[in-house]
């Protein structure tokens, strides 16, 4: 049996009996773990200083010119610290304190999570939008002045869980409406298709089952 990265961090294991600097290894996989179990850094926008304080972890802001978004951490023996760089995965999820929230790390970049009890707002500038997993629990704003329609495409192409709810706001003075795609109900109004009562106005669709949504608002009626 030989040293092998594990599920998950990759930390290593299953060292052979009297492996060469195991102990390195090891010392370097508890490092990992200090670090990304209930991960936070202080910033992620302030620059990195030549040097820092014990226990000092940060973000690298995107526009730095080296290790631009990893995480680094101030660490070495006494007298001989420096900065240790941690290359981020894929949905790493760090806390940043001087922004009191949530980042998570989409593979190219850290991006926000939502709060809890905030709701994202997703504007619209297009005259069609057919309604996409990444809309869910938004609210998504129609801005323009000419007429927009948002589709809820059926299951098979997009598949929302039972439950989700999407918020509409026709902010824009272009009429706003909402069509159910071929194969999807749209309960609340008669028809496949509604339009929203004005500029202001603003409606909730929830999805009740498969290809089975509610629509309830400011409902100016069906389309014709």
């Amino acid at each position: 049996m030989s040293e092998r990265p594990l599920p998950g961090l990759g930390l290593r294991g299953f060292y052979a009996p009297g492996q060469r600097d195991w102990g390195t290894s090891l010392s370097e996989d508890l490092r990992l773990l200090s670090v990304l179990v209930q991960a936070r850094a202080s910033s992620r926008s302030t620059a990195l200083p030549a040097s820092g304080s014990s226990g000092d972890i940060v973000i690298v802001p995107d526009a730095a010119a080296e290790h631009a978004g990893a995480l680094a951490l101030w660490d070495g023996d006494p007298g001989a610290e420096d900065w240790v760089f941690l290359t981020p995965q894929p949905d790493w999820q760090v806390w940043i304190v001087d922004e009191a929230r949530h980042v998570r790390f989409d593979g190219t970049a850290w991006v926000e999570m939502p709060r809890p009890g905030i709701v994202p707002i997703r504007t619209l500038t297009a005259t069609a939008h057919v309604l996409e997993l990444i809309d869910t629990g938004t609210i998504l704003e129609t801005t323009g002045t000419d007429p927009v329609t948002l589709t809820i495409p059926p299951e098979a192409s997009v598949p929302f869980e039972t439950g989700t709810l999407i918020n509409v706001t026709q902010v824009g003075s272009g009429a706003a409406s909402i069509a159910a795609a071929a194969g999807v109900t749209l309960n609340g109004v008669a028809g496949g298709s509604v339009a929203l009562d004005g500029q202001w106005a603003g409606a909730a669709l929830t999805r009740r089952g498969p290809d089975a949504w509610v629509v309830q608002g400011a409902l100016a009626g069906p389309v014709t």
